[in-house]
């Protein structure tokens, strides 16, 4: 059975040889079998999108008593659909109160595409706090590994639209770790894997408590690139993060002191730093 990410693919090499690519139906030839809905989730005219009941679907649960409201996203290629994915996720829990980071949610969303964004269902329960994505692909046999740095099964055509390096889920559960949060994986009913992301309850701050509470620190354009860079690389020192800014170790290490000061990185005492919590929350809100 065609996956949706085999469409996609299909119809990003039809665009760029500059032919309109058409998704073959289950009577073969590019022409709809005589049962076929033409208005379901295998075709659209010109192009090889998912519809339907097929395409990846948001489910928002008010309450566990109430049938969840239901969005469907649909997009003409995979970028989109990874970007669109990820901001109606965000944006979901935000509105019922959440605080799952968006970079932990758009590293799952790019994880879908192992899965080949088969039965996609992202589900968002406990005001924001919970977001499970759930898939029908071909699973995660080892889960633990999952977790390491560098284990990977991406493909060549896969690298097209994701880094494919085993970075995604060691990135989003070390985010998590600094929050509290945490990120589980287990085998989906009828074959695939359910990523789980569970944030801790936020206590609702006193008025005593907001009135006190200090201001936001004021972060130069570099400060922000640096905090960025260590959500990105979990830990760096002065001399990486040189580097990647084009400026002197002694430059960089002079932001960090600072940064430090602040409240916003901590020492690992290997002469690394990595955000604090304070850090990671003061990103959130940047973004």
């Amino acid at each position: 059975m065609e996956s949706f990410l085999d469409r996609l693919l299909a119809q990003d090499a039809g665009s760029a040889s500059g032919a309109v690519a058409t998704v073959p139906a289950p009577g073969g030839d590019g022409v709809p079998a005589p049962d076929a809905d033409p208005a379901s989730d295998a075709t659209r005219s010109g192009g090889g999108t998912p519809l339907g009941p097929g395409a990846p679907r948001i489910a928002v649960y008010d309450t566990l008593t109430s049938p969840p409201r239901v969005t469907s996203v649909e997009e003409r290629d995979v970028p989109g659909l990874i970007a669109s994915l990820a901001e109606k996720t965000y944006h979901s829990c935000r509105e019922q109160g959440g605080n799952v980071p968006f970079t932990v949610i758009n590293e799952l969303i790019e994880n879908l595409i192992h899965a080949t964004f088969r039965d996609v269902v992202i589900t968002i329960l406990d005001g924001g706090r919970v977001v499970r994505i759930s898939d029908h692909g071909p699973g995660v046999d080892d889960k633990d590994r999952a977790f390491q740095p560098g284990f990977t099964t991406a493909t060549a055509a896969q690298r097209r639209f994701i880094r494919g390096v085993g970075s995604g889920l060691p990135i989003a559960r070390e985010s998590l770790a600094f929050l509290r949060g945490a990120i589980t994986i287990e085998d989906n009913l009828g074959g695939g894997a359910v990523f789980t992301i569970k944030m801790p309850e936020q206590a609702a701050p006193g008025a005593e408590s907001a009135r006190s509470a200090p201001p936001a620190p004021r972060l130069t354009t570099r400060q922000k690139k640096i905090l960025v860079l260590l959500m990105e690389l979990n830990v760096a020192g002065p001399s990486a993060l040189a580097k990647e800014l084009h400026v002197a170790p002694a430059t960089a290490y002079r932001e960090l002191h600072l940064l430090e000061e602040m409240g916003l990185v901590h020492s690992r005492g290997d002469g690394k730093r990595a955000l604090t919590v304070e850090g990671m929350s003061l990103l959130e809100s940047l973004f």
